[in-house]
């Protein structure tokens, strides 16, 4: 029961902050372009296979369900706020049109 708290909670705030963070940034110029490159190559399902990798490095599914929704939200939050810094940079430096 408290896993499925922990992970509902984790999903909603998650979603929540890449769609705050990244999937509003317009990498191109044209909305219907960058709305295309958004539906192809989603950033929360990228973001999503990258925590996965790492989060299996210590830990193995079923060993403490809570402890592994509490790992996955932690480094996702990592990744989320390291990708949102580059592209502040890319931003700063014109590579992105914002």
């Amino acid at each position: 029961m408290l896993y499925i708290i922990v992970s509902s909670i984790s999903f909603i705030v998650r979603a929540y902050l890449c769609y705050r963070t990244i999937e509003n940034v317009p990498i191109l110029s044209n909305p219907i372009a960058n709305s295309i490159l958004w539906e192809v190559v989603p950033v929360y399902t990228i973001l999503m296979l990258i925590c996965r990798k790492i989060v299996g490095l210590f830990y193995s599914k079923g060993e403490a369900p809570v402890f592994g929704a509490i790992a996955y939200f932690i480094v996702y939050l990592v990744i989320l706020l390291i990708v949102y810094v580059l592209m502040l940079i890319l931003t700063k430096s014109g590579a992105l049109p914002i």
